[in-house]
């Protein structure tokens, strides 16, 4: 798990059955030494990771991400500079799925944005 380690939770704003977290990103976590060293950068994988943590929590359900028909990076999250940004988070569940869409972004800058898939993970 990436949260309150990679990042934590400001707040949420709760918009049923949507929902608005603002995170801050720990900008001294290992992850950045390597993703790239000197230029460090947030990895999309742990973008997508946060959403899926997040729509775990909201749904107080185990989760994996079964597909991905939009996924789109459209500006870098830079630890040094982008320490908080908000996540998007709308859901809907049909035929035991819950499709979930959304952005990750601050103020006009919009980093991601997303449709996935998720599925309950089996106990």
């Amino acid at each position: 798990m990436l949260r309150n380690d990679l990042y934590t939770v400001d707040s949420i704003t709760e918009s049923h059955p949507a929902f608005q977290v603002s995170v801050t990103l720990n900008p001294r976590h290992a992850i950045f030494k390597g993703h790239f060293p000197g230029h460090p950068v947030l990895p999309g994988v742990c973008m997508l990771e946060m959403i899926r943590e997040l729509m775990e929590d909201r749904l107080k359900q185990k989760l994996r991400i079964s597909k991905g028909p939009l996924i789109k990076f459209l500006a870098m999250i830079i630890p040094e500079i982008n320490t908080s940004f908000e996540v998007d988070l709308h859901y809907e569940t049909k035929d035991g799925f819950i499709d979930t869409s959304g952005r990750i972004f601050h103020g006009t800058t919009t980093f991601m944005k997303y449709n996935l898939q998720l599925i309950q993970e089996p106990v």
